[in-house]
């Protein structure tokens, strides 16, 4: 509780350190409230007029929540409490609004030409240049990710897993195959499989072994998929066949549940997969074991073993 009283009090602090998005939004709600009630408008409001009114104060209210630590706590409270400060921003409108108010402003000044506008004009374009970036860092940061994994032109070239992906669609062309193919394979592949082609469909997301890429999304994965992330994840840390899974609510005399390739692959030809890749840095007994297991399927590809389903 103490931990969660801390986020709330710090938050607003911490938020505004990491770009000049909020300075924005404070700006707007300044100069829509201006406009809506300030500037001496008719009480008889059309339909049109009622609903922005309503929008604004929506805007207004929540962000005001968001500030004040009493009411933040009682978002955070309300998201659950594993959500951080920043989630609860997410019920603010806040491109909206200040959509809204530099597309009201530009208009009025199109209007009227008078040097008060043409001075907050200038105002404004200050801000704007002068504020630094108005990104969060934490954005910048995960958009500077992408060309690594997808190698896109005048970037990053040449990675192993944008490598391998590009082998494996040629492949499955020159079989005369449907472009599209479902796929299980390493992390650094499975990463990089969606970036690099929507017609590649991994057996699971990024999110399996990342929560926060999935928002916290209460919708799981099924346990023949998590059985499959963690043997694979095992096979490339250790190098073992088996994993002892022991996260579950049951009692062996091994003390968990057994996952071993056989059970995987039965998994993946239930659920249609079209190719497994494993990692190819495997002893001898190791790759001798897939290889029964997978029926004398298993062979060297672009520095991965393959298996076609």
């Amino acid at each position: 509780m103490m931990t969660l009283l801390q986020s709330a009090l710090t938050g607003w602090t911490d938020y505004t350190q990491h770009g000049k998005f909020a300075a924005l939004l404070l700006l707007a709600i300044l100069y829509l409230g201006f406009v809506l009630y300030g500037s001496g408008k008719k009480a008889n409001a059309s339909g049109a007029e009622k609903a922005r009114k309503r929008l604004y104060l929506y805007g207004a209210l929540v962000t005001f929540g968001c500030i004040c630590p009493v009411t933040a706590l009682i978002l955070l409270k309300y998201q659950t409490v594993f959500y951080s400060y920043v989630w609860i921003w997410a019920a603010v409108p806040q491109t909206a609004l200040i959509a809204w108010a530099a597309t009201d402003f530009l208009c009025n000044l199109l209007k009227e030409k008078s040097l008060r506008n043409g001075m907050a004009a200038l105002i404004l374009l200050g801000i704007l240049f002068l504020g630094g970036n108005p990104v969060s860092e934490w954005t910048v940061a995960q958009t500077t990710q992408i060309p690594a994994l997808t190698g896109m032109p005048g970037q990053q070239q040449g990675t192993p897993a944008r490598e391998i992906l590009e082998q494996l669609s040629v492949y499955n062309a020159e079989k005369g195959n449907s472009r599209e193919y479902s796929l299980w394979a390493p992390k650094e592949v499975i990463e990089a499989a969606r970036a690099y082609s929507a017609e590649i469909h991994p057996v699971y997301g990024r999110s399996i072994w990342d929560a926060s890429l999935g928002s916290y999304s209460y919708d799981t994965y099924e346990t023949w998929q998590e059985d499959m992330y963690l043997w694979m994840s095992h096979l490339e840390t250790t190098g073992e066949t088996e994993y002892l899974r022991t996260d579950e609510n049951i009692t062996t005399e091994a003390g968990g549940r057994k996952i071993d390739f056989a059970a995987c692959l039965d998994s993946a030809g239930k659920a249609g997969i079209d190719y497994i890749l494993l990692p190819e840095d495997l002893s001898e007994d190791v790759q001798k074991e897939l290889q029964e297991a997978a029926d004398g399927r298993l062979r060297p590809f672009g520095g991965y073993f393959l298996i076609v389903m």
